[in-house]
Parts: structure tokens; C-alpha cells; sequence
């Protein structure tokens, strides 16, 4: 399937099957497998920021799907990252935000050897607050961005009093699934300080 056919396809009509055929659209192409002849992971990230809103909502949602079981997140992370702060539509930026939070997580595969030490995710880090406090994100977003700095409150020990501040004003005013993550997030960073920092130490030159 080209990145033609595939711009098609995710812009027919997939009833209540949308899970379905775009996992099977993936698994057919097997990113395990190098070829010229298919659509490639850049063409999914350059489908996600497409002017029709479903298809650029099932192209995140595909791409979410191939970098959490393909593993294949390291041989496209700087496009991803650097195509980050565009993230506009609200229903790709949950999987964007999926996909950042499982990055930042200590389960991420598919990374090259330290290739986490070398970015600076301060920005990233100020995009994700920008969206906890934003009243037109989708609490699904925002839960990724909770976990998102909360991942890297470690690496960025000022991040866990500011997220604490920010969950407490948001509680109240958010829905039973913010406060659900919330309520894992503040345990998480309670551990911070006693944590082993592996996960994002920088390498001794």
C-alpha cells in the first residue's frame, strides 16, 4: 500500500471497524520490514497533520499503534518531537501524548542507546503544562501530559512541586478519569526523590 492508497483508505468510511482495519493496515505492512514499496512512518507523522480532521485523527491513532508494537520509535523520534509543538487537533494530540508519555516511561522500547540524555525536553516540558491548563484540551490529552511530566520529574526535579500545584487547582475541575491518573501521578512522584535516575543519567563523556 502506498502513501496514496493509504491517504484513501484512511479517509473512507470505516463504520465501527476503525480499530480493526488500521491495526490490520500496520500488521500488513510489518515495520519490522524494510521496503520502498509501502507507505513509511514518515508518511504516517505527515498524515497526522492532515487538513480533514478524521484522517488525521485515525493517521495518530495508527501511528501510536506502530511505535507501541513496532518499536520503531528511535528511527523517527526527532521528526516526531520536532513536529510536537504543531500538534493543533484535539483528537491526534491524545495519541501524540500517548506516545510522549510512553517514551518518558521506563517501559519505552524501540529507542537507540542514549538517545533520551540528548534531548532537551524543557519545551516539550512547558507544552504539557500549556496543555493541563487549557480548558479546550480533551482530558484525555491531559492525562498524558500528567504522566509526561511526571516521567520526567526526575530527570527535571522541579517539575514534581509545580504538577502537584497544578493537579490540585484541576481536580476539581476536571472529570473522574483526570482524577483517577491524577491520584497514580501523585504516588509516582512521591518516589522521585528516592528513585534511581538511570533511566535519563547523563553518560560520562
Amino acid at each position: 500500500m502506498t502513501k496514496d492508497e493509504l491517504t484513501t483508505r484512511l479517509g473512507a468510511p470505516m463504520e465501527a471497524k476503525m480499530v480493526k482495519v488500521l491495526s490490520e493496515i500496520a500488521d500488513k505492512r510489518n515495520f519490522y520490514n524494510k521496503s520502498e514499496e509501502y507507505f513509511t512512518v514518515k508518511d504516517v507523522i505527515e498524515l497526522t497533520f492532515h487538513s480533514r480532521k478524521e484522517l488525521a485523527f485515525r493517521a495518530a491513532w495508527m501511528l501510536e499503534y506502530i511505535f507501541l508494537n513496532y518499536y520503531c520509535l528511535g528511527d523517527h523520534l526527532e521528526d516526531f518531537l520536532s513536529r510536537f509543538p504543531a500538534r493543533k487537533q484535539h483528537g491526534p494530540m491524545r495519541h501524540y501524548g500517548k506516545i510522549l508519555a510512553f517514551l518518558t516511561s521506563k517501559k519505552a522500547k524501540g529507542l537507540h542507546p542514549g538517545q533520551l540524555e540528548r534531548i532537551d525536553f524543557e519545551p516539550l516540558i512547558a507544552l504539557m503544562f500549556d496543555w493541563l491548563i487549557d480548558e479546550e484540551v480533551l482530558v484525555a490529552a491531559k492525562v498524558h501530559a500528567m504522566q509526561v511530566l511526571a516521567n520526567l520529574a526526575p530527570r527535571y526535579p522541579w517539575i514534581k512541586d509545580e504538577l502537584l500545584e497544578t493537579i490540585g487547582h484541576l481536580e476539581d475541575m476536571e472529570s473522574v478519569a483526570f482524577f483517577m491518573r491524577a491520584k497514580q501521578v501523585r504516588k509516582q512522584l512521591e518516589k522521585v526523590k528516592s528513585e534511581n535516575n538511570d533511566h535519563f543519567k547523563q553518560k560520562e563523556s
